[in-house]
């Protein structure tokens, strides 16, 4: 799916069954569905009020990367699989197109079967 194949790339394909209990495989190219949760790892107040639409809305994402350890990564991405980052939580992303309103709140996802569609344009990269 991605130039050099799987794995070839930032640790793409390397999620799996043994990333640990808690922690989603999600590897490159894989997809998911979930929502904003009106809340942010870091404890800060959070001033986006709770009606705003980020927080009633499903958002599709797909992978296109995935976190390594190392370098400047290191609060957000732990070491080894299974274990929690610097703010306590087993996954982490970075989006690459935010909604409005946004501010690295949670977001709570279930992986999913890419479309149709998004599969056709994953293989076409």
């Amino acid at each position: 799916l991605f130039p050099g194949g799987e794995g070839a790339c930032c640790r793409c394909g390397r999620a799996g069954a043994g990333t640990g209990q808690k922690t989603a495989g999600m590897g490159c190219g894989t997809c998911a569905k979930g929502h904003f949760v009106r809340q942010v790892a870091q404890g800060y107040y959070v001033w986006t009020p709770d009606t705003a639409e980020i927080f009633h809305q499903e958002y599709n994402i797909v992978v296109a990367d995935i976190c390594p350890a190392g370098g400047n990564n290191e609060k957000w991405c732990p070491k080894e699989p299974g274990q929690v980052n610097s703010f306590g939580v087993h996954n982490h992303f970075d989006f690459a197109i935010v909604p409005e309103k946004y501010d690295n709140f949670f977001f709570a996802f279930t992986p999913t079967d890419c479309s149709p569609e998004m599969k056709q344009r994953i293989a076409s990269m």
